[in-house]
């Protein structure tokens, strides 16, 4: 799906895809080195301590996808669901007919952002990622409350308009609520590097009833969202 690799400075290129599923391990230390020498040469202002937490919850997500992804991938979809436990919400593309999202949450997540999230196509699992709301903390935060102050309450093409958010690149049905839920690629919006996404979910009167900024931690595909 994607590399997890996040730097505070702008690179023009994902680093390759090898590097996804990194453990925990001596080669991630030296990784931290390299990074950190790295950023201090560009002129990034990455703090050594944040850098260092930052790569070592990057090693342990791929890891983690890596190790339950044999587990589900091709598998039916109950596969996640022995897995995961209760699902917290599954969302139907609207444009794909037997094609559905399935999210379930993180044990252990004690602020509750991060998803494990599995795609399923005809009955099989066909992606699994692990994702995370307001990946880039405070700057995620704030930008999720600015745009909560210029979308609530609009439809849909002034959302995209205002917002400065395009053409969605999925619209998703809630299973559970009956909402529509439309993701945008916000990717050149910070120097995250990886898939990053704004969804908006609408109410009934297809008005913009909430607003989430999501980055994908660890996934099976660069890109989860587009196809």
């Amino acid at each position: 799906m994607r590399n997890t690799k996040r730097c505070r400075c702008h690179e023009g290129a994902f680093p390759s895809a090898g590097r996804f599923f990194w453990r925990v391990s001596a080669g991630t230390v030296i990784l931290g080195v390299a990074a950190f020498l790295a950023l201090a040469a560009a002129g990034c202002r990455a703090h050594p301590g944040s850098l260092v937490t930052m790569i070592v919850s990057d090693a342990v997500n791929d890891a983690d996808v890596k190790d339950r992804r044999d587990l589900l991938m091709g598998k039916p979809e109950k596969a996640a669901d022995s897995m995961f436990g209760a699902r917290q919400e599954t969302l139907v593309d609207v444009d794909r007919k037997g094609v559905s999202m399935i999210f379930y949450p993180v044990k252990g997540d004690l602020l509750k952002s991060s998803r494990y999230i599995v795609e399923v196509e005809n009955g099989a699992i066909v992606v699994f990622a692990k994702t995370k709301q307001n990946i880039d903390g405070v700057e995620d935060m704030i930008h999720n409350a600015s745009l909560e102050k210029k979308l609530i309450g609009k439809a849909p093409a002034a959302c995209s308009e205002e917002g400065k958010l395009g053409v969605p690149l999925r619209t998703l049905r809630s299973r559970e609520k009956g909402q529509l839920l439309r993701v945008y690629d916000v990717r050149n919006w910070s120097d995250f590097m990886g898939a990053r996404y704004c969804v908006l979910r609408f109410d009934g009167r297809d008005r913009c009833q909430s607003v989430a900024l999501i980055g994908v931690s660890a996934s099976t595909r660069k890109d989860p969202i587009r196809r």
